[in-house]
């Protein structure tokens, strides 16, 4: 059985092991100041059989110089990471991880902005797309990609008596006649 709970400092070797495993070598020195930064509290684990397996490591400070703007803005938060061991990937654990993430990030602050970057994964951008994520700018490096963003301006989320999400749904925009 799989279960989610908050980031332990204990935890942090296991998460950077995983890390080692499943992104690129250029993404390692950001996977280690996301994990020196990270709002214990607001980021989760995924655990199975004692065995970390996924994880969300949020950071109130920036890790990439593409989100320097967030020190300007109050209650704004980055996703840095996001991730899941290869055998785990595809039967919804990451998009677990992510709706537990934003509910506790939701909670935090009810004025927050999330921001992320992703790659050219399809499937990641969909999913973040899913949960109310929009592409924001694209980057200029030698990987390209995408700076994706959420704000609690442009999504709402139903919260149960438990703190869970129970589902995304978005805000209609308002009318307003002239």
């Amino acid at each position: 059985m799989i279960t989610l709970r908050k980031l332990r400092f204990s935890d942090k070797h296991s998460v950077f092991t995983l890390g080692c495993s499943i992104f690129r070598e250029d993404e390692i020195p950001l996977l280690q100041k996301a994990l020196a930064l990270c709002i214990e509290h607001l980021s989760y684990v995924a655990v199975e059989d004692k065995k970390i397996i996924g994880y969300t490591l949020v950071c109130s400070k920036p890790t990439n110089v593409y989100f320097t703007f967030m020190t300007t803005i109050p209650s704004c938060y980055e996703f840095a990471f996001l991730g899941i061991a290869p055998s785990y990937q595809g039967r919804g654990l990451g998009s677990r991880l992510l709706k537990e993430t934003i509910v506790a990030i939701f909670q935090e602050s009810n004025q927050f902005t999330c921001w992320l970057l992703v790659d050219y994964n399809n499937p990641a951008i969909h999913m973040y797309k899913k949960y109310g994520f929009r592409l924001w700018a694209e980057t200029a490096t030698t990987v390209p990609g995408y700076i994706m963003g959420l704000s609690h301006r442009r999504y709402h989320f139903i919260v149960n008596d438990k703190k869970k999400i129970n589902h995304p749904l978005p805000v209609a925009p308002s009318t307003v006649s002239a």
